[in-house]
């Protein structure tokens, strides 16, 4: 488990003490939950369009996609799902696209963003998908029409559909700087008309930047005063928004997070499922931060969403790469990169979530198994310019007696982070003790991630 850290809110004690001499103690005897393996999920990017692309198709395979957000769908060029000229709309690549997300066994989230062309307000703007659509009503019913093609006509039974898509800094809504009564009005008309399309569609928002909780606030009191459906809230987070002196910090996402139900159960008396639909390290740096410490990022990210328990999914953008070269899954050629190694590693941890009492400072520890098959995904996050790599002994109790277990450790760091392709584990035998306990030494570095698996 986590060391105890403070939200900003409330201090979240986690079951797991910090020890005088570096080491991680896994009672494989005390399950403690189930792993939430829709946290390991994935954001493409709007006008990506990564599913028709064969070489990132291919780099895909093997991959848990949990969870997929399909983003920019009211106004994607590659999906080219209207044409104005006609009035018809071409559901082949949509179609073509959940049905390989359904195939990985994923699940889609549909992002309602983006005005399509023959709405826009302003046609002369830079972008004018980013501009208000001119008539409201004929927005809503633009996304009704694509809620009854997936879930009524072709019944693929997508639940989660998100509003929009980091309004407020004036560059996906235009308008914002003129107030936001209108895009919450928006809002509104596009909910209702979801839920007339489909009653048991799930519809929420804004994905915006979970830094500024004021915005949502408004959204609340907005909703109050003209009641609308809401069903659950999305937000992003990058450790680039921490600022150019900022110390980016992976515990923010409990924090924000916790800051954001806090809001919701002030505001709406109640708390509401909460998906980060995009996160990462690097938003639009290059060459900020090294691949081990997005690696390290990554993996204690997962780790602390899985222990304050009220995140409901995350996407990690992105699929492609973007602007750094370690901060997306793939390369431009659909080559590996250090995140996707981490994010397999969180999603295929055994279902059932193992104590872990005894952990070191700085480090993320997530455990999951039974005493025939165990996984520990351990993530060191030390900025301090004074740390240095350490030994750390990973002490197993309660395993089963004088037996052999075959072990393999994955390490990400300073020497491994940056290589493309799958995961390489070093592969070991190791016997337990009389009395079922196991001790395996594990190399960190400040900035590092190690997947240790082992198996009768």
């Amino acid at each position: 488990m986590l060391r105890t850290f403070c939200t900003g809110v409330a201090a979240l004690a986690f079951a797991a003490s910090l020890s005088a001499a570096p080491e991680i103690e896994v009672d494989i005897a005390k399950q403690t939950g189930t792993i939430n393996r829709k946290l390991a999920g994935v954001s493409q990017g709007g006008n990506a369009g990564s599913f028709f692309k064969p070489a990132i198709r291919k780099g895909l395979e093997g991959q848990p996609l949990p969870l997929v957000r399909i983003e920019m769908i009211t106004n994607s060029r590659p999906h080219a799902l209207y044409d104005a000229s006609t009035g018809k709309f071409n559901w082949t690549k949509l179609d073509e696209e959940i049905e390989a997300v359904r195939k990985a066994g994923g699940e889609v989230i549909i992002n309602l963003f983006g005005t399509p062309q023959h709405l826009a307000s302003d046609p002369a703007a830079k972008v004018p998908a980013f501009t208000p659509p001119k008539d409201f009503r004929a927005y809503a019913e633009f996304c009704a029409e694509i809620v009854r093609h997936v879930n009524i006509d072709r019944k693929y039974g997508v639940r989660y559909w998100e509003f929009w898509n980091e309004p407020s800094g004036s560059w996906f809504w235009t308008d914002w700087k003129n107030g936001n009564r209108r895009f919450f009005e928006l809002y509104r008309m596009v909910a209702n008309a979801v839920k007339q399309a489909d009653p048991g569609a799930l519809v929420g928002g804004f994905g915006d930047n979970a830094q500024y909780p004021e915005h949502y606030a408004g959204w609340f009191r907005y909703l109050k005063e003209n009641p609308a459906p809401l069903d659950f809230i999305t937000i992003h987070y990058y450790g680039d928004w921490a600022g150019k002196n900022g110390t980016p910090a992976p515990q923010n996402y409990v924090r924000l997070a916790e800051r954001m139900q806090e809001l919701c159960r002030r505001e709406l008396g109640r708390e509401l499922p909460l998906f980060y639909t995009e996160w990462n390290l690097p938003a639009e740096s290059v060459n900020r931060f090294p691949a081990a410490q997005v690696a390290a990022w990554t993996g204690y990210a997962l780790a602390a969403m899985q222990e304050y328990g009220k995140i409901d999914g995350a996407a990690f953008f992105r699929i492609e790469h973007y602007r750094a070269p370690a901060s997306s899954l793939l390369d431009p050629q659909g080559n590996r990169r250090t995140a996707s190694r981490v994010l397999q590693a969180f999603a295929e941890l055994p279902e059932q979530q193992l104590a872990v009492p005894v952990s070191p400072e700085d480090t993320a520890v997530l455990a999951a198994g039974n005493a025939d098959a165990a996984a520990v995904l351990i993530s060191r996050y030390a900025p301090a310019g004074d740390a240095t790599a350490m030994t750390v002994p990973v002490r197993f109790r309660n395993l089963r007696p004088d037996a052999a277990y075959a072990v393999s450790i994955a390490q990400e760091d300073s020497t491994s982070a940056s290589r493309l392709g799958a995961s390489a584990p070093q592969e070991q035998s190791h016997r337990s003790d009389a009395e079922g306990n196991l001790t395996i030494p594990v190399r960190l570095e400040p900035f590092s991630v190690a997947g240790l698996t082992l198996r009768r």
